[in-house]
């Protein structure tokens, strides 16, 4: 009579389909935590801008002197008061097809991935800010937020995430 190891020498159906199962579960896992890179990519990329953005504000009230922020939407950079910072590679200016701005008051379709006039943001020794938005999204186009200044006496960015409908992050 034969051992019951000698019949047990391969996988049975159930074995494999655990294991299966198991591969596809870690795929699923890997491709959610990608985008949800990708997006966090782009907000860092945002709180970067912000950030430097609220440094010029100062310096301008500082120095009483005019401070101009520059964007080159086709090098993904942007330059000012001798400071140079290039997108990170998965970032560019942009926006989606279906999207409605400005953010702060979606009135019609986007059209202009920065709508500050000239691609220029101007920092005024009073305080104000030039008003505009900036749109920065994910080269898989999955993640869109936005910097914008709106017309007013008391100037102040704010950012914005849009998923279907734009929602105001918190600085």
């Amino acid at each position: 009579m034969k051992k019951r190891d000698e019949y047990c020498k391969g996988f049975t159906l159930i074995e494999l389909m655990i294991v299966i199962c198991l591969f596809c579960f870690l795929a699923t896992l890997t491709l959610l935590n990608v985008s949800f890179l990708d997006s966090t990519i782009v907000h860092t990329e945002l709180d970067k801008l912000a950030t430097f953005c609220y440094y010029l504000q100062q310096k301008a009230i500082a120095t009483n002197k005019e401070i101009i922020l520059t964007f080159d939407t086709k090098k993904n950079e942007y330059t000012g008061d001798t400071y140079h910072e290039k997108l990170s590679s998965r970032v560019s200016f942009g926006f989606f097809d279906n999207a409605q701005g400005p953010p702060g008051q979606p009135i019609g379709p986007i059209n202009k991935a920065i709508t500050f006039p000239a691609q220029r943001i101007h920092f005024y020794p009073t305080g104000i800010i030039s008003s505009g938005t900036v749109y920065l999204m994910d080269k898989t186009k999955k993640s869109m937020y936005a910097l914008s200044n709106a017309v007013s006496q008391l100037s102040y960015i704010r950012m914005y995430r849009y998923d279907g409908s734009w929602k105001v992050l918190k600085l």
